[in-house]
């Protein structure tokens, strides 16, 4: 009886179209496509796929997953308004790959299971601003759960929330509030030991997104690190 239900579990999923994929098979393309954005192959295809919950609250509505082993071509947008979802769960979610405004997602989503919940988040990989300044490279990274280390703030753009970052092999830009923190707050002059966040397309560009305040780590002087309240007071004995 058991086998006799299995098959039909299979059955029913083959029959409406809906493919069990891995986040890295709906993601990977080397085909830049029409309009130089790299589409999923299986744009308008229904698939199933899991992930970790990395951040929540995107300002278009929705969130974003990562597969548990972190990497290029392993996360992905989901568009669902309705989802109450907290980061680090770990969900299979089904729903319609499509592309929004350059970025591979799943809309239309259909089902959203939870498997897990209070997951450590996958580690951020490690990028350098070049790889996210170049589209080419930095489309295997878009969704991805990404750090950058040591960086400059170069400048601001006119378009509020965003400024420009190096760390001398290329300048790419930073993106602040799209996940819904009023206390991210810009500053051009800013060295960062450390901003990590979602990396995004938007405006013909790729960006990283921090997610929470804590995700951008400002740099401080080894003095300032080492001092003490303690050793201050004793100067002045």
């Amino acid at each position: 009886m058991q086998k006799i239900l299995i098959l039909l579990c299979l059955m029913a999923g083959l029959s409406f179209g809906v493919m069990a994929m891995s986040i890295y098979d709906v993601q990977y393309t080397s085909h830049p496509g029409s309009d130089g954005t790299y589409p999923s192959r299986y744009v308008g295809k229904d698939v199933s796929v899991e992930g970790i919950v990395t951040a929540t609250n995107y300002y278009s509505g929705g969130y974003f997953i990562s597969e548990s082993l972190n990497g290029p071509w392993r996360g992905i947008l989901i568009l669902d308004r309705n989802a109450s979802l907290k980061t680090g769960d770990r969900i299979t979610v089904t729903g319609t790959v499509s592309e929004t405004y350059g970025m591979t997602c799943l809309q239309d989503v259909s089902r959203t299971n939870v498997l897990d919940r209070g997951l450590p988040l996958p580690q951020a990989i490690i990028l350098t601003t070049g790889q996210l300044s170049r589209c080419d490279e930095a489309e295997a990274y878009e969704g991805v759960y990404a750090r950058l280390m040591n960086v400059s703030a170069v400048g601001s753009k006119s378009l509020k929330g965003r400024f420009n970052v190096t760390d001398g092999s290329g300048t790419c830009s930073i993106v602040l509030g799209s996940f819904g923190s009023r206390n991210l707050q810009k500053n051009p002059s800013t060295q960062y030991s450390s901003l990590t966040g979602i990396v995004h397309f938007s405006f013909s560009e790729f960006s990283l997104n921090p997610i929470n305040p804590s995700d951008a780590v400002v740099y401080q002087p080894t003095f300032i690190q080492n001092r003490s309240w303690g050793k201050i007071k004793s100067i002045y004995k």
